[in-house]
């Protein structure tokens, strides 16, 4: 029952709309070069006043002159390590997910694969979108479902290592993560995972 309401307050919190502000992630341009838009444009005011937050723009402004200049395409929090080339023409699934894997354990996050508690014998022998049902008799650690984007796995590893840093409420941010891969979404075109 003490899930169940703390996801109610969470649900209700966040409809409210707190003072939480919602940071923007790297994105992969179509050069290969890792760029942040709303980063580059708020440590740049003279470039918001310019071109307001126009990803396209501020990154040719980037190209053009900025990085000669010593501006910063993205913020020095992270830690932004090189990707593999995939094997073959395209990366393939297990590729895509050892990227993100990579992404958030450079960044100091460790996989733990004991926060997974009793997920198999309670919630997982259950449809995912009635885990509230069962809630109850799971015993692991904090958990949800989302999607893995193909094309945006970057972004989604950095949005995730935003997530991270919100802390507990104690002021202990997470530093363990665990996930699992439910499938293939066919019509949504991306990956399904369930994480802690």
């Amino acid at each position: 029952m003490k899930k169940k309401f703390a996801m109610a307050m969470l649900v209700t919190a966040m409809a409210l709309g707190n003072a939480i502000t919602a940071y923007a992630v790297p994105a992969r341009m179509e050069d290969g070069t890792l760029f942040d838009s709303d980063y580059y444009a708020e440590n740049n005011p003279d470039l918001m006043a310019i071109y307001g937050r126009d990803t396209q723009k501020l990154y040719q402004h980037y190209v053009s002159c900025g990085k000669a200049e010593g501006r910063e395409a993205l913020p020095s929090k992270y830690v932004y390590p090189e990707l593999p080339a995939p094997a073959g023409e395209e990366y393939t699934i297990e590729e895509l997910l050892a990227i993100y894997r990579n992404i958030i354990e450079s960044n100091g996050i460790t996989w733990d694969p004991s926060l997974k508690g009793n997920w198999s014998e309670t919630i997982g022998q259950h449809d995912i979108l009635e885990w509230y049902n069962y809630d109850d008799e799971y015993n692991g650690a904090g958990w949800g479902t989302g999607f893995l984007e193909p094309n945006n796995i970057e972004r989604n590893a950095y949005s995730d290592l935003e997530a991270f840093a919100f802390d507990d409420g104690t002021g202990h941010k997470t530093t363990r993560y665990y996930f699992e891969v439910l499938g293939w979404d066919e019509a949504m075109g991306m990956i399904e995972i369930v994480a802690w």
